[in-house]
């Protein structure tokens, strides 16, 4: 049996039959080559352990080899031959990969030696090798122990999200891993916390259902260990999914893909996730647990909403989660009297602790409006704010809308404070559209509860009006006008549509008959282009009707009105505008606003009235 495979490489045949005699008399199998492009050929199909290549050769050089050969096989090992003058590029060479060299005229001993040595250290290393296989799991576990010890360093949630992923990621080798986990231990929905490496953010699902996930992951949720599947999407590639529990409850997710090898998962890392996962549990329970308990630690005392530092501190962590996933979040201000003025006196007519309870009872029907993952802040006597996590401005709206109604549904509660109630109101701000920045944000949704005061919605006294109602009186105070302009408005209206196709919105429509032809235009230039827009045509329109356009058409009996009319509320600007004929008279009468609480209400007036859901969610 020969003591190793080498190959020689060497263009003058007399060095290649001294090389193949000696080597051959020492015990080697050898084989020959007269180039180095016959050498990187001959190494594509076989195994050699050593390749023994002269420095001067026409074409690609001895260097030049090292370089390829190094590239394809970085282990490989090769000894360089060359004369006296040449040693310094020998050196050039052995920077590049080369293991050791030898000097012609060489030697037979010194050729025996240097290769002995080359074997006697891959022997090393390969023993070195078996010997960490063979104590593989004790090293794994202490490896395991000091990443483990880490995370218990990390109270705040965000920042542990960002460790786990990243940890993970490097013990089963993964170039991509997400993350979601639940914002509080009892909560069923995993929100995305975390992203590393190879991921696609926009293209995650923003929150998972822990009781919603699928057969496929059953042994997941009943036997809480890793487990092995295809990757979504149709991607090649298997994924590796990691649960963290807190006893029964799945409180969080980890999804690993893309094995730095190229190949797929295996039960080591399987294994290896499964022990990390059981310490990362108790971690991050612990940092919800803490969380729990600095949310009721700074609640506001009277009314056990949280207090404004608190609220601050938070959103900044949501504009810093939204700039990274590309997502959205909403604010919502309420204001239940201006400068206070309404308080101060029923403070002085009841008592402070009187005054308390009832603030704590509005309180009580704002929460009842929200979700669980909203978070609601006192940021003065009568002047609350609402941060909504994964929110656009559609989505806010709903819940402002909602908030109202709760706030005005129970007499009972403002006969307590006389005055009150006609001060109410709201306003909503939308990340990234109304602003990147806490301090922009906040400061547009205090012009916006200035502007809602000063709202037509309530000058017009049209809240609680049907939308046909409203239509009507919204004409009265509008305008004569010579021509028609309401084709115009929609074409522009659908312009806007068409530049913000992932934007949700809103668009309602009902066509003078002259208006049609601009109207068909603009529902053209949406044809097979995607968007978020609820589009609904009202009136006889068949001839509207564009293949290729997601829209809903209605006839005018079902809306209860004929007059022209077009409302769009999204995230960008509001608009509504009604028209009509004067009655005995040429030319039209016509009304139309930006103003965002009055568009808003005539929205969601008119799929309340059609019966739809509101914001077509």
């Amino acid at each position: 049996m020969s003591k190793a495979r080498i190959l020689a490489v060497d263009d003058q045949r007399y060095f290649r039959e001294l090389l193949e005699g000696l080597l051959r008399e020492e015990g080697y199998e050898v084989e020959t080559v007269a180039s180095a492009e016959e050498a990187l050929e001959r190494l594509e199909r076989d195994v050699f352990d050593i390749v023994v290549t002269d420095l001067v050769m026409p074409g690609i050089d001895g260097s030049e080899l090292v370089g390829r050969i190094k590239a394809r096989l970085p282990e490989q090992e090769i000894v360089m031959v060359t004369g006296v003058v040449d040693v310094k590029t020998a050196v050039e060479a052995m920077k590049r990969g080369a293991t050791d060299y030898i000097l012609k005229p060489f030697d037979r001993g010194d050729l025996a030696e240097s290769l002995e040595k080359i074997l006697q250290r891959r022997r090393l290393k390969e023993e070195h090798a078996r010997l960490l296989d063979e104590n593989l799991e004790y090293m794994g576990v202490l490896d395991l122990y000091e990443r483990v010890n880490t995370l218990h360093t990390h109270l705040d949630v965000e920042p542990l999200a960002e460790r786990l992923i990243e940890e993970l990621s490097i013990i089963t080798h993964a170039q991509g891993g997400v993350l979601w986990f639940a914002e509080t231990l009892d909560s069923p929905q995993l929100i995305l916390k975390g992203a590393r490496g190879l991921i696609r953010i926009e293209e995650e699902a923003t929150s998972l259902q822990a009781d919603g996930l699928g057969p496929a992951f059953a042994p997941l949720v009943e036997g809480g260990r890793p487990i092995i599947l295809p990757r979504p999407n149709q991607l090649d590639g298997d994924a590796l999914f990691v649960p963290l529990r807190q006893g029964a409850q799945l409180i969080g997710l980890a999804r690993l893909t893309d094995p730095l090898d190229g190949g797929r998962f295996t039960g080591r890392e399987q294994a290896s996730a499964e022990k990390f996962a059981e310490h990362a549990s108790t971690a991050l329970a612990n940092a919800l647990r803490l969380r729990a308990l600095e949310r009721h630690s700074l609640r506001d005392p009277r009314t056990q909403a949280y207090t404004h530092a608190f609220f601050y501190d938070a959103t900044r962590h949501e504009i810093q989660k939204a700039a990274r996933f590309g997502r959205n979040f909403s604010l919502i201000e309420v204001d239940l009297a201006p400068a206070g003025s309404a308080f101060q006196a029923h403070r002085e007519q009841v008592g402070e602790a009187n005054h308390a309870a009832w603030l704590g009872e509005v309180v009580e029907q704002i929460s009842a409006s929200l979700r669980s993952t909203d978070l609601l802040a006192a940021q003065a006597d009568g002047r609350y704010s609402v941060l909504l996590p994964e929110t656009d401005a559609v989505g806010a709206a709903i819940l402002k809308q909602r908030i109202r109604e709760q706030l005005l549904a129970d007499p009972a509660l403002w006969n307590q404070a006389e005055g009150v109630q006609r001060d109410l109101a709201l306003a909503t701000v939308t990340y990234p559209g109304d602003g990147t920045q806490l301090e922009t944000l906040t400061e547009t949704a205090t012009k916006r509860l200035d502007l809602d005061r000063q709202s037509p919605l309530r000058g017009f006294a049209l809240e609680g009006t049907s939308f046909p109602r409203a239509v009507d009186r919204l004409l009265e105070k509008g305008t004569a006008l010579g021509e028609r302009m309401g084709g115009e408005v929609t074409r522009f209206l659908l312009r806007e549509i068409e530049r913000r196709p992932k934007e949700r919105g809103l668009l309602f429509v009902s066509p003078a008959e002259e208006d049609k032809a601009l109207l068909r235009e603009g529902l053209a230039r949406l044809r097979n282009q995607p968007t978020r827009t609820e589009i609904v045509i009202v009136g006889d329109n068949r001839d509207l009707v564009e293949e290729g356009v997601a829209m809903t058409c209605i006839p005018a009996s079902r809306a209860g009105t004929d007059r022209p009319f077009a409302v769009y509320f999204g995230e960008g600007p509001a608009y509504a505008m009604v028209s009509a004929h004067r009655p005995g008279r040429d030319g039209l009468r016509m009304f139309h606003s930006d103003d965002r609480s009055l568009v808003e209400h005539l929205a969601f007036q008119f799929q309340k009235d059609l019966g739809l859901p509101l914001g077509g969610a």
